[in-house]
């Protein structure tokens, strides 16, 4: 990770552009981070390259990263009313709401999350581990290959 390095604090949203020219046989990497890691918000790029509208609109909805002078920033992948960004590591993986059609309304209900059960914990199993080893196991490991 080529993050900068310094005094300065460390950003926790970034936005990447990659470029590149084949007239000229090069490649760049433009990294922008927002200042705010409360409100991240970045220069939109959509006036010089119209293309970069729905890859901004993306990292609004599931990031939550505003792209200042946007023409139309508005949630294109989620639902306009979902609160939130769900791709943001403290959005929680359960979510907010269930979402359920009702037939009597004849719409979509959205209800906070009530039914969640505790997951059963699922040993975790390392590959190559010295504690999961088999006598079997190490010997077909040190086997050639055919």
């Amino acid at each position: 990770e080529n993050r900068p390095q310094g005094e300065g604090p460390v950003h926790r949203f970034a936005t990447v552009a990659h470029l590149r020219s084949y007239q000229h046989n090069r490649i760049l990497r433009v990294r922008c981070y927002a200042a705010n890691d409360e409100l991240p918000m970045v220069a939109s790029v959509t006036d010089i390259w119209p293309g970069a509208n729905w890859f901004e609109r993306e990292a609004f909805d599931l990031f939550g990263i505003l792209d200042e002078g946007h023409p139309d920033l508005r949630r294109i992948l989620t639902d306009y009313g979902f609160v939130g960004h769900p791709f943001r590591k403290d959005f929680p993986l359960i979510g907010n709401v269930e979402v359920r059609y009702d037939e009597e309304k004849k719409r979509v209900i959205y209800e906070p999350v009530t039914s969640v059960e505790p997951r059963v914990g699922v040993p975790r199993v390392i590959r190559d581990d010295a504690r999961y080893a088999t006598a079997a196991g190490e010997a077909a490991l040190r086997e050639p290959a055919k």
